[in-house]
């Protein structure tokens, strides 16, 4: 008896899945529970079961293919039915030109990962360091550029975002000295400046309300969450570590768990890349040599903070007198329909406050 193997539900966003690579071959033996296929959602990479044993008669559905949940990509001919024919093993799938497929390597796909990320720094922002794109060689004119599901997602939300939410912008900076004084404090344990951050806005949520609704149907809507999130750039795509209940925790406490959350990401663990619904999300771009820069907001949060390196500047202390301080660019990306400037404008000072007073 055949066997139609479907695309289970991988519980995503509700868009599609993009076949990586057949585990197996026409022909090839298979049992219940094996992996058959690895696949990229919008929010992880993973194997995929079969759900029956048997012989893998035929794949439907090629390497580099996107299928809905429920799609038939499969056929196996069920074991103990009949003796199992001989199946002339078609050629392996691959990729076409513009997506080539990587060289297979030794050890499953987690196994694979875990190596690759031995040699990634799990920091954040400012020490943090994502992994380095391969060189690559100016293509040829016409020559297209494959995205991934979770960058397709992206993109997507992001224009949403850009044409939907009437943004207004604020900036300031803060005085970072007391934020450098207990990272000095902490040595060796190397704090994650974002850390300081979501600590820092999680408390302003807390004196300013407002921030963490939502504009939805012509009325503000309360997110219930205080989780605050942090982007971070996975081998070129983006993903925003949710950290849950930030007030409960010291700094240390919120930098480990960062840096867990970003080293678990890097690794393929697809539990670290399910999203999470956040009160507001902190970019920081400051590892990037970048001092100031203006975010987009990542629906349905209100507002984004955008972090910039934190440098020296000279200072007025008066009319005559001058001193030399670290300092850290902030600018707030806001929607106006949930906060008026003055609003929004008293929140970020009390970001700063919080900065200030770790």
């Amino acid at each position: 008896m055949l066997h139609e193997f479907k695309m289970p539900d991988l519980a995503t966003t509700g868009g599609s899945v993009k076949i990586v690579r057949w585990l197996v071959q026409p022909g090839q033996a298979v049992t219940r529970g094996q992996f058959l296929l690895e696949v990229e959602t919008d929010k992880a990479t993973m194997e995929v079961e079969g759900t029956s044993a048997g012989v893998f008669t035929k794949a439907l559905v090629l390497e580099g293919d996107s299928v809905d949940a429920g799609t038939v990509i499969a056929v196996i001919e069920a074991a103990g039915t009949k003796a199992a024919k001989p199946i002339t093993a078609e050629p392996p799938m691959v990729l076409s030109e513009a997506a080539p497929q990587p060289p297979k390597k030794a050890g499953g796909f987690f196994a694979r990962n875990r190596a690759a990320a031995v040699h990634a720094e799990a920091a954040l922002p400012q020490d943090r360091v994502s992994p380095a794109d391969p060189p690559v060689a100016f293509s040829a004119p016409g020559q297209l550029m494959p995205l991934s599901i979770a960058r397709r997602t992206a993109a997507r939300r992001l224009q949403q975002s850009k044409q939907t939410i009437p943004h207004f912008y604020l900036q300031t900076s803060a005085n970072a000295e007391p934020m450098m004084a207990r990272r000095s404090a902490a040595l060796p344990e190397k704090l994650a400046w974002d850390a300081f951050f979501v600590k820092a806005v999680h408390a302003a949520i807390h004196r300013f309300p407002m921030m963490a609704y939502r504009f939805e149907d012509d009325q503000l809507v309360l997110q219930t969450t205080e989780t605050i999130g942090v982007a971070a750039d996975i081998a070129g795509d983006l993903y925003v570590v949710p950290m849950e209940s930030p007030g409960e925790q010291s700094v240390e406490e919120i930098s480990r768990a960062l840096r867990a959350r970003v080293t678990a990401l890097r690794g393929g663990d697809p539990q670290a890349r399910v999203m999470k619904p956040g009160a507001m999300t902190i970019t920081n771009l400051g590892a990037s040599n970048v001092e100031t820069f203006i975010a987009i907001v990542n629906p349905p949060e209100s507002a984004i903070l955008a972090t910039g390196k934190i440098r020296p500047v000279v200072i007025a202390m008066s009319d005559t007198a001058f001193a030399i301080q670290h300092r850290v660019n902030l600018t707030l990306s806001v929607d106006h329909r949930v906060a008026n400037g003055k609003y929004a404008a008293d929140f970020l000072g009390a970001i700063v406050e919080e900065l200030e007073n770790l």
